[in-house]
């Protein structure tokens, strides 16, 4: 008995599942829950299910390479822990390391898990693992919870499928899988290169004031705290969490006093830095991540010196305590 076979009972939950809907409307149905999960990313069990990924990953390559038959489109899932890095190894990014081992392209694994970044923390997520390389994009622009999904999907949105490409409905989400592609450069760039900075240097702030409903320390009412608010001394200098464009320099308001808003991701993200004692930048000019912005104060509607700073995406604001490494 070869190995796919040994595979058979493992996945014919997952053709019986789906052969109404495949023959209907051409979409695989995958329900995370019930795909075969790899405890281990160690080879040295020759008969765990890990080694038998390695083996029809590498049976799918030779078959895109012959062109002579048709890979065989399967999911498993494994739950990244700190116990990967005794045999990932793993550097900066967890994602790499986790792409080298299972052979398959980074891109793969990040547009079919929703990763924002190479360098995002996968300890503790469970990941679904792909047998074929190519990218998985959603077809409803209002499922893309992050920049590089939206950037994605804009990318594609008007490629045609051909007849090795497919629809898969995963977890209640459709996805378009364009079957053996990669990233292009604008996009290759953009995902390696767009985790955020922070806008204080570590050591000089502690978070006064989380994100949520609050009660404002200014006048006592109820309401939502739409960023965070990090404590540090007056003259601290604030840093730009991407590169970007200053959208906007405004001096004097009420409530933020001076603040600086910048535009990054074509527009997809924003970041707000307001509080602040001063300016060094201006409108429209051009700024690169880690660049200095301002310096924090206590401009505005302000107990104390700090910089309130906030995220976001597709115009919603985002708690940056989820997205940076505050600690």
């Amino acid at each position: 008995m070869n190995r796919k076979k040994k595979l058979f009972s493992a996945f014919i939950f997952l053709i019986i599942f789906t052969a109404p809907l495949c023959f209907a409307q051409k979409t695989v149905n995958v329900d995370v829950e019930r795909l075969p999960e790899i405890t281990t990313l160690s080879s040295r069990d020759k008969e765990s299910l890990y080694t038998e990924y390695q083996k029809i990953v590498e049976d799918n390559y030779m078959a895109l390479r012959s062109s002579r038959s048709e890979p065989d489109i399967l999911f498993f899932k494994h739950t990244f822990t700190a116990a990967d890095k005794e045999t990932l190894h793993w550097g900066e990014s967890q994602l790499m390391s986790l792409a080298s081992r299972c052979n398959i392209t980074y891109e793969t694994i990040a547009s079919l898990n929703g990763l924002e970044c190479s360098t995002e923390d996968l300890i503790g997520k469970t990941l679904i693992l792909p047998v074929v390389p190519g990218l998985f994009i959603k077809e409803d622009a209002n499922e893309c919870k992050t920049a590089f999904e939206t950037l994605l999907r804009e990318a594609y949105a008007d490629k045609d499928l051909s007849q090795s490409e497919g629809y898969y409905n995963i977890n209640g989400v459709n996805y378009v899988f364009f079957m053996d592609i990669r990233l292009p450069a604008t996009l290759r760039y953009f995902f390696t290169d767009s985790a955020m900075g922070l806008p204080l240097a570590k050591g000089s702030f502690w978070v006064s004031s989380g994100f949520g409903k609050r009660q404002n320390p200014v006048n006592g009412q109820w309401k939502d705290h739409n960023g965070i608010d990090l404590a540090a001394a007056e003259g601290t200098p604030v840093y730009a969490i991407k590169d970007g464009h200053v959208a906007y320099c405004i001096e004097n308001d009420e409530t933020f006093g001076n603040y600086i808003i910048l535009t990054h991701d074509t527009g997809k993200m924003t970041s707000v830095y307001a509080h602040l004692s001063s300016f060094c930048v201006n409108q429209y000019q051009f700024v690169k991540k880690g660049d200095i912005i301002g310096y924090v104060g206590h401009t505005g509607m302000a107990t104390g010196s700090h910089l309130h700073f906030e995220i976001r995406q597709g115009g919603k604001a985002q708690d940056p305590q989820t997205k940076l490494d505050l600690k």
